[in-house]
């Protein structure tokens, strides 16, 4: 039996499709691709879930550490208050068993102080991504606010 091939897509037509849906959605009206002196939000999730992605070697699990990761990323920028509210509201929707919950509460938990450990002080809100399989792995495209200076 051989393995299955993956469609190759090309990165920039990936990142133009996502920008068209942010815009088209009304969420902005101007899209910068990596602004200048702005790390690429998608390095930074990469680096985020680097030590969790031999975890998620197919897609659907990929795009799921994915997730978590936009969310623990979203969450943990959040004023404390606002933070601990919205775990608060996680526990309640997470489906699954009370052990399934408190595992995927420590996987976010663990997520977030990553992202503070290594990115302290950037505050971009991620609006959007999507992972899509190249063919020889997968690729993170995200949309997010700019910081102030950029804006």
């Amino acid at each position: 039996m051989t393995a299955r091939k993956r469609k190759k897509k090309a990165v920039s037509s990936m990142l133009e499709a996502l920008a068209d849906k942010v815009i088209s959605k009304g969420r902005v009206d101007k899209f910068l691709f990596n602004p200048k002196g702005e790390i690429s939000m998608s390095d930074a999730i990469s680096q985020i879930i680097k030590p969790y992605v031999n975890d998620a070697p197919d897609y659907n699990s990929f795009n799921i550490l994915v997730t978590f990761a936009c969310l623990a990323w979203n969450t943990s920028i959040l004023p404390e208050e606002q933070r601990n509210e919205a775990i608060g509201k996680m526990v309640d929707v997470i489906p699954g068993k009370m052990e399934d919950r408190i595992e995927t509460l420590a996987l976010l938990a663990e997520l977030m102080e990553r992202k503070r450990k290594l990115f302290p002080n950037i505050t971009r809100v991620i609006m959007e991504y999507k992972v899509t399989d190249t063919g020889n792995d997968f690729h993170i495209a995200i949309a997010s606010t700019l910081n102030k200076k950029n804006a």
